[in-house]
């Protein structure tokens, strides 16, 4: 069985010192603990050097399975759609040097990204690396937006994650006319315009195999394929971004709400998630109800030595829960 923890419990963990106690009462269970880049950029924002340290120095232990960056499992979902559905699109003879160099950066036991955040080692700025940090900050002014705009409407927190449904412009090229599940149009929105920007790490994970531009400059099958295409079950990154994105939008908005739906997207990574945020767990449980396919269940845990010995139990009974 696969663990994720939440930051929240990471923290915790190194907070009581207690990381060989999890490494040991894992391998005693048979449990795999995975961690994701996700949660080292979390931590990474920490204010306090000290904590920041030791639970950086927790995560990159090798006594877990590390997982790569959410965006590279989205865009290898997506490309295996792309690969079935648009082949047009597929370059014949894919040039894999970049792609496997990149890739090597993340996997490497040494050396790589893993050691970098280890050693505290910043990575040197790039065009990408600035405009993601841009981002972050679009994301959670994108986040209070929705919100905003869904007190406005009729209240709809409590639909069914599959029925519900958006509708896009009159005259959107590849649209029928009918309702499209809402996940489908910020996913639409964030694979145009992440494919757009030549540093992008959606393009860099994708344009090896597949004509960028070709994608581009057919909107109207781009749009038919997100809109009415994509199986939710194919590509099921995407139906969490937005499942989670539409619950938060009913809920208090805080700076933390962008990295939630990161983390969402590991849901289906995991038999286990654990963490302490009360609205985190709300919203995957009601995706786990919800979601037209299989996903991980979640737990919550209490704060600090007491969270810490939930988690310890629960990995013991992990074949029980």
């Amino acid at each position: 069985m696969r663990f994720f923890l939440d930051t929240n419990i990471w923290s915790y963990i190194a907070n009581e010192d207690a990381g060989d106690e999890l490494a040991t009462h894992a391998r005693a269970a048979g449990v795999e603990i995975v961690v994701s880049p996700a949660v080292v950029d979390e931590v990474q924002q920490l204010p306090v050097p000290e904590a920041r340290r030791k639970v950086i120095q927790l995560l990159t232990k090798k006594d877990w399975k590390r997982l790569m960056p959410e965006v590279f499992s989205e865009c290898a979902e997506l490309k295996a759609e792309i690969i079935k559905l648009r082949p047009e699109w597929v370059i014949a003879e894919p040039n894999m040097r970049e792609f496997n160099r990149v890739r090597y950066d993340w996997i490497r036991r040494t050396g790589g990204y893993w050691d970098r955040a280890r050693r505290g080692v910043e990575t040197p700025p790039t065009n990408e690396s600035v405009r993601r940090e841009q981002e972050e900050r679009l994301a959670v002014e994108q986040s209070f937006a929705i919100r905003e705009r869904m007190q406005k409407i009729k209240p709809g927190g409590e639909t069914h994650l599959q029925y519900v449904g958006h509708i896009p412009e009159a005259g959107t090229l590849g649209w029928t006319g009918k309702p499209v599940h809402y996940w489908r149009v910020p996913s639409l929105h964030m694979f145009k315009s992440e494919l757009q920007v030549y540093e992008s790490a959606v393009r860099e994970w994708l344009d090896s195999e597949i004509d960028v531009p070709a994608m581009l400059s057919s909107p109207e099958s781009m749009n038919r394929l997100w809109f009415h295409e994509l199986d939710p079950a194919a590509v099921p990154r995407q139906w969490l971004r937005g499942s989670f994105e539409f619950l938060q939008a009913w809920h208090k908005i805080t700076t933390g709400t962008p990295g939630d739906t990161r983390l969402a997207t590991h849901l289906v990574d995991a038999d286990i998630i654990i963490s302490a945020d009360k609205n985190f767990v709300r919203f995957a449980e009601r995706c786990r109800t919800d979601a037209p396919f299989k996903i991980g269940k979640t737990l919550r845990a209490q704060a600090n030595r007491a969270g810490v010995d939930e988690v310890m139990q629960w990995i013991a009974k992990a074949n029980t829960l």
